[in-house]
């Protein structure tokens, strides 16, 4: 009897993941082939490599002119080598990440609505859930791509370029954060995304409203917190600030490193309810879109 289960389990799970990973392969396959994804995905390889290749300067003076080396390095304090430097780093790579996201989101996830690709999922007896998941991964994966793999790339370049043993044994954990950090963007972003987009397939809008959220809102958080914040309270720690989705993200990713900023509990408070609002309205839309097929 136990057997029959465990073999039941496991042809669930692997229908399951049959199901997934076509819905997911199938979008990124549609955003690879546009021109503008590799224009803006080479924009955002830029900065990688001028920190690979700064990484890189930095260790060979080390060697070679410890002089210079200590003066660039007080000069770019960002790559020390700390839970900082690829901190910062992927939130630089995150911000085009989001330009990138606010046209391919589009072609990621609200493709289906317009061209009868929903119906085809449907058609094949494909779950709801599996199909909002392959979407998720989708996007998941996406993200990944761009902030988190770059991101382990330099941490290992960094330690074999020097003392590896020794670095790796003292800042292991800085992998840790480096993942936690990536699937915290992940999931929250690929949400946000997918369910704006089920309601909102169109380009045009999507841009719209994802600069919105994402250049409106960050800029009218500074400028409320300026001007209505107590005197006696940092700008960083102005409630306003929570209305930041971006910078709430950024809260929450240095907790991942081992630093505690102002305002964490309300930013875990936002990026959990943005969540949950997200999950829900992913829900109810495909709901419709089920009935509407």
């Amino acid at each position: 009897m136990s057997l029959e289960l465990k073999k039941n389990d496991d042809c669930t799970l692997s229908f399951a993941w049959f199901s997934v990973w076509p819905v997911a392969r199938t979008a990124m396959h549609l955003v690879f082939r546009r021109k503008l994804f590799w224009l803006l995905f080479a924009i955002a390889m830029l900065s990688f490599v001028f920190t690979f290749g700064a990484i890189y300067l930095l260790a060979t003076l080390k060697q070679e002119l410890p002089q210079m080396a200590r003066f660039i390095s007080s000069m770019l304090k960002d790559l020390d080598g700390s839970g900082t430097t690829y901190l910062n780093f992927m939130k630089l790579q995150g911000t085009v990440m989001m330009i990138l996201l606010a046209f391919a989101g589009s072609v990621l996830a609200g493709n289906d609505h317009a061209r009868g690709g929903f119906m085809f999922y449907m058609s094949r007896r494909i779950n709801l859930v599996y199909y909002a998941l392959g979407k998720l991964l989708a996007i998941g994966l996406f993200v990944l791509l761009i902030t988190t793999l770059p991101a382990i790339v330099l941490f290992f370049e960094y330690g074999l370029l020097g003392d590896f043993i020794e670095y790796f044994s003292e800042n292991f954990q800085i992998i840790f954060g480096i993942l936690g950090y990536g699937f915290l963007l992940s999931i929250a972003i690929g949400l946000l995304l997918f369910a704006l987009v089920s309601w909102m397939p169109r380009p045009v809008p999507l841009v719209i409203l994802w600069g919105g959220l994402f250049v409106f809102l960050p800029i009218l958080s500074r400028i409320l917190a300026v001007a209505l914040r107590d005197p006696e309270v940092s700008l960083e720690e102005s409630s306003w600030r929570l209305l930041d989705f971006w910078n709430n993200l950024y809260i929450v990713g240095n907790k991942f490193f081992g630093v505690n900023l102002p305002l964490f509990n309300g930013a875990v408070i936002v990026i959990f309810t943005v969540c949950f609002i997200s999950i829900t309205a992913i829900f109810f839309r495909l709901r419709y879109l089920q009935h509407q097929s």
